[in-house]
């Protein structure tokens, strides 16, 4: 990794001297803001939305370009490998472009942009669980932000993510060349039931009814609430060529740690049992610095 580093920051020297013009934030506000005003919401078989073209095309290419390369995923299990971001270990030109998209792009107009597309949805999901009171702070803060890198064997189930990520931002980082397979799927799921926990709840294949296969298409990124039904992903063993790979990047989107405790307060003891957890108190304060 650090030879890998001391290399390619030789050899991009050029391109970093170039990002302070090609990586504008005024510019790429208005296209990623105009790009999930104007994407249609879904309610079936959970509300979702698919933003396409939601980078300008040059932006799109410099977060392809600045992938960190595959050794810095080595150290992790194949079937798991993902790095954090902002990433701390990488050579320069990947730090900047990818600081640029985590900080810039997606907590400084991401967020604000599905505050304001989802606010209304996200306010009717949370009077099923409570009186939510009025003039609460719903605005939606960047937690959880990674890099995934999927290989042949990789299968998630369906499930839903943690609920207090209230939402899950999927970005597709298709490469020249991939084609559109091994995606994500969307799933209506029979006699749905609300989750237990706030963790990560896992849905029987059995019962699960498949409504949708969101493509693995360049400049995409599905969004979508964490509410009902399920979600998932595999790549089969035998895909070709065997040396396949997918990379994504994923965020969730929740409340402050405040908001949380506002709404816990609210809620009835049974629905509040299910909704607290070690993690709930931190979850709106992982976001980026």
């Amino acid at each position: 990794q650090l030879l890998t580093i001391e290399q390619m920051n030789w050899d991009t020297q050029g391109k970093v001297s170039r990002l302070a013009q090609q990586l504008t934030p005024e510019r790429v506000r208005a296209h990623v803001t105009r790009a999930i005003a104007k994407a249609p919401l879904d309610d079936d078989p959970f509300p979702h939305l698919i933003v396409d073209e939601w980078l300008p095309d040059d932006v799109y290419d410099r977060l392809i370009d600045a992938l960190p390369p595959s050794v810095f995923f080595a150290d992790r299990d194949d079937s798991r490998q993902q790095l954090p971001v902002p990433l701390h270990l990488a050579p320069d030109y990947t730090r900047r472009v990818w600081q640029f998209l985590a900080q810039d792009v997606v907590t400084g107009m991401v967020g604000p942009a599905l505050t304001d597309k989802l606010g209304p949805t996200i306010h009717d999901y949370l009077m099923s669980y409570c009186d939510v009171p009025d003039g609460i702070d719903l605005s939606l803060h960047v937690s959880n932000g990674r890099i995934m890198l999927r290989r042949p064997g990789y299968m998630i189930p369906p499930h839903r993510d943690p609920r207090w990520g209230f939402i899950t931002c999927l970005v597709y980082l298709a490469r020249p060349g991939d084609n559109a397979a091994y995606g994500t799927q969307l799933y209506r799921v029979r006699d749905d039931e609300e989750a237990p926990s706030g963790k990560p709840f896992y849905i029987d294949q059995s019962r699960g009814e498949l409504v949708k296969s969101v493509p693995f298409q360049p400049n995409t990124m599905l969004v979508f609430l964490n509410s009902t039904g399920a979600h998932g992903a595999s790549i089969p063993a035998e895909a070709q060529p065997a040396t396949l790979e997918r990379y994504l990047y994923q965020f969730r989107l929740g409340p402050t740690s405040r908001t949380i405790a506002e709404l816990l307060a609210c809620m009835p003891e049974h629905k509040r049992v299910m909704w607290a957890g070690t993690k709930s108190a931190r979850a709106g304060d992982a976001g980026y610095d």
